[in-house]
């Protein structure tokens, strides 16, 4: 309901109340018409009462509404902020994320002159002797594959430390690169003992 149609219950209720004034007054000596205005005028009041109340109640409840309506505006002001905050908190993991990724990636060396083996068929069969144990040989393996001329590194065979891996290629590196990146990599030292990259075969043996 709204603030104008307060106001025109307000005047009815002004307008009927003058009006059984009116009617008593120049009815006072007719006692018939007087008690029955009486009535009709308890009636009328009892009407008007009841449309004063409806109207306090119209406006508690409107107020009542308009108090929800600011509690949910703030509540979703901490909400939009909350979400802001966690926007920035994941920027900035994603970001951290992506430095210490790029940060461990091991550095393949520059050309050192040699032939080199290229992608294709089925990939270096890359022989590794004297791996001193499983945990290390999945160093390796990751190490390769963090490499970026190298696009996967699958371990084919692991005995007596003697392990065969098959690694393929998206562009072209040399053996003495691939053992000089998997030092830097895992912290041990390889030679390189044949490299045959017509072939596509390379051995290296753990020094250190």
């Amino acid at each position: 309901m709204t603030e104008s149609q307060d106001d025109v219950i307000n005047r009815a209720a002004r307008l009927i109340a003058g009006a059984l004034t009116e009617l008593t007054a120049a009815t006072q000596k007719d006692a018939g018409v007087t008690e029955e205005l009486a009535r009709h005028g308890a009636a009328l009041e009892a009407v008007r009462q009841h449309l004063e109340q409806h109207l306090a109640e119209d406006r508690q409840h409107r107020a009542l509404l308009a108090e929800q309506i600011a509690n949910l505006a703030a509540s979703l002001d901490r909400l939009v902020t909350h979400l802001e905050g966690i926007s920035l908190l994941m920027s900035d993991l994603v970001g951290r994320l992506g430095a210490t990724g790029a940060a461990s990636e091991p550095a393949v060396p520059a050309d050192t002159g040699e032939p080199p083996f290229r992608p294709g068929g089925e990939g270096i069969s890359l022989g590794i002797s004297e791996v001193p144990g499983f945990q290390v040989l999945m160093e390796i393996q990751k190490a390769l594959m963090a490499m970026d001329p190298v696009s996967s590194a699958s371990v084919e065979r692991f005995q007596e430390g003697e392990s065969r891996i098959q690694v393929h290629l998206r562009s072209p590196v040399t053996g003495l690169q691939l053992a000089s990146a998997l030092g830097s990599a895992t912290g041990h030292s390889f030679a390189v003992e044949e490299s045959k990259p017509e072939l596509m075969s390379l051995k290296l043996k753990v020094v250190g």
